[in-house]
């Protein structure tokens, strides 16, 4: 270093330090499959509410009065979960291509709803499994099911099936969330090296 002109030699240091560059192409990649990937889960998601509603309406008639209340309680809080699910994929699905500033805040943002969501997919697993078992002990007690008939009619076969599904099913949504904890991880890690190289 040359003590006479210190401002040079911090100059010329400050000019050999490596620069980092933002991968703004694989960011602007992984953010636009994102905002397709969310549009598609909102269609599913609001198509898959709207069957459970008609199945509903068109079985309405048909079911004892007990079990139309359960259902109607059972299509409110699919509603709420619906509209909240769709809430958590705003970030992708509103994406503005104009700004690349906000890519990466605009994934970040999005990873974090798709953990929220992946964890609130895991426990829709179990709590499914807990409605389904409510609606089959109201009607024993009601005195629409009796315990020959349940099992002459498969009751425990079906419950079994759909708890290995449910199971898997929310073993796939922890690996989900666990998944995007990493994405979101290697986003802010690769921030983190850019702010500091």
């Amino acid at each position: 270093m040359n003590n006479e002109n210190p401002e040079q030699d911090l100059t010329a240091l400050w000019q050999q330090q490596p620069v980092s560059e933002i991968d703004l192409s694989d960011v602007t990649r992984r953010l636009k499959h994102q905002q397709r990937l969310q549009r598609w889960y909102i269609v599913s998601d609001f198509t898959g509410f709207l069957i459970g509603l008609g199945m509903l309406i068109y079985s309405w008639e048909k079911l004892p009065l007990y079990l139309a209340l359960v259902l109607c309680g059972v299509m409110v809080c699919g509603g709420v979960f619906t509209g909240f699910v769709i809430w958590l994929r705003r970030h992708a699905v509103l994406a503005s291509f104009e700004d690349t500033s906000h890519y990466r805040e605009t994934l970040k943002k999005q990873y974090l709803s798709n953990q929220r969501i992946a964890r609130i997919t895991m426990h829709s697993a179990w709590s499914s499994e807990l409605i389904l078992l409510v609606i089959w002990g109201i009607a024993a007690v009601v005195g629409d099911l009796s315990w020959e008939s349940f099992v002459d009619k498969g009751g425990v076969t079906t419950f079994i099936i759909i708890s290995v599904l449910m199971a898997g099913f929310g073993y796939w949504a922890y690996k989900r969330e666990q998944k995007f904890k990493q994405e979101y991880a290697r986003l802010v890690s690769q921030e983190q090296n850019d702010l500091f190289s």
